[in-house]
């Protein structure tokens, strides 16, 4: 039987899928490398951190699964994770970009320009994907922990010298003046992305995930927990 054209392209989604699952995996691998040798810019793709490509890539790979079991077709399902973590990027510039305008205010009139408000609108557009998946992401007692703690942790930068180095015209209270020997500042900075990442994982239910997974690999052990033998689950 001569393949069909649909047949063919549910066979390269597949392929895609597991494509960037790959790839995903190759950029959480790198990024932590990178990390451990303290090269935390990545110039190679515009000097965006390498905590923010783990967090991207583990993300990404988990909400599209996420999305798939969901009842979404691999394609929607790729799209849709991709989405989803360029959301947890965008939150995090959007809380960036107001913070640092909330510390301008206790000086001059603020001044609002034509590309402040565009550039608002478009980290709106950015995250607004979250409504397309909010009935499948769970906000339980963790996630509003995590949620909370990056708060925290975000307040204690701010006070301690927002952003990860001093400059003029910054009018938040900070106890850092001329210079942070130790970097403190910029591993608040990570700190907080990495725990909104944590945040946005704990919404996909990642336990879960991975209970079904394990019982995918051992349908036996799975059918033992539940007291029933396997054999007469597959036939009933």
């Amino acid at each position: 039987m001569s393949a069909t054209p649909r047949s063919c392209l549910d066979s390269l989604t597949r392929w895609v899928v597991l494509g960037s699952y790959l790839a995903a995996l190759l950029v959480f691998f790198a990024s932590l490398a990178l990390t451990i040798q303290g090269q935390i810019w990545v110039g190679q793709v515009g000097d965006v951190s390498s905590v923010s490509l783990a967090s991207v890539s583990v993300i990404y790979v988990l909400s599209q699964d996420r999305f798939r079991r969901a009842g979404y077709t691999e394609m929607k399902s790729i799209i849709l994770g991709v989405l989803f973590a360029n959301a947890f990027l965008q939150c995090y510039e959007l809380a960036y970009g107001v913070t640092w305008g909330l510390s301008a205010l206790a000086s001059d009139p603020p001044t609002l320009t034509g590309t402040d408000v565009r550039t608002f609108l478009l980290w709106l557009v950015m995250i607004s994907p979250i409504l397309l998946v909010r009935e499948h992401l769970r906000v339980r007692w963790a996630s509003t922990a995590l949620l909370s703690l990056t708060g925290a942790v975000w307040v204690l930068w701010i006070l301690y010298g927002f952003p990860q180095y001093y400059v003029a015209g910054y009018f938040f209270p900070q106890v850092l003046r001329t210079s942070d020997p130790f970097h403190l500042s910029l591993w608040l900075n990570f700190g907080t992305k990495a725990l909104l990442a944590l945040f946005f994982v704990s919404m996909l239910e990642p336990l879960n995930a991975l209970s079904r997974a394990l019982a995918r690999i051992s349908p036996s052990r799975a059918s033992a927990k539940d007291g029933t033998p396997a054999e007469s689950q597959k036939t009933g």
